[in-house]
């Protein structure tokens, strides 16, 4: 006589449900995958973006006082003459205001004629459909 309360191994049950649950983790896994080099490939455009806005910003404080790029105006969401620029398919967009709270006479002489700090904000767009955006402000001083 068979005695039927044993187990004697898998049946068909258990190692269709087992190979469900490893299907389910091993997809998770994959899934995992993707949204880490979604998260790089994002990081990596975001890195891009900061170091081109930093170097514009850096150039546009060697310009002379007198460049037209140093004057007063510009617009972050709009290209403006004289405060935009493609550096490759990046768009830097930068806006200069005076800044008439931070004033003193040119080369610290008493009496010469005085010269006003600047606020700059650089922004740098790339181009691809996540619109990575870099956003950097500082202070224009001669």
């Amino acid at each position: 006589m068979r005695n039927f309360n044993s187990e004697n191994g898998f049946g068909l049950v258990e190692a269709l449900t087992s190979t469900l649950i490893t299907m389910i983790g091993v997809l998770s896994v994959a899934g995992l995958f993707l949204v880490g080099s979604r998260m790089q490939s994002a990081a990596t455009n975001s890195s891009g973006a900061v170091g081109l806005a930093a170097a514009e910003l850096e150039r546009i404080r060697t310009l002379a006082t007198s460049s037209a790029e140093r004057s007063n105006g510009g617009d972050l969401t709009a290209d403006v003459q004289n405060h935009f620029a493609m550096r490759g398919r990046t768009t830097v967009r930068w806006r200069i205001t005076q800044k008439n709270t931070l004033c003193a006479p040119i080369g610290g002489v008493p009496g010469a004629a005085s010269e006003c700090a600047k606020d700059i904000v650089v922004v740098a767009i790339s181009p691809n459909g996540h619109a990575i955006r870099a956003q950097l402000t500082g202070i224009l001083w001669r």
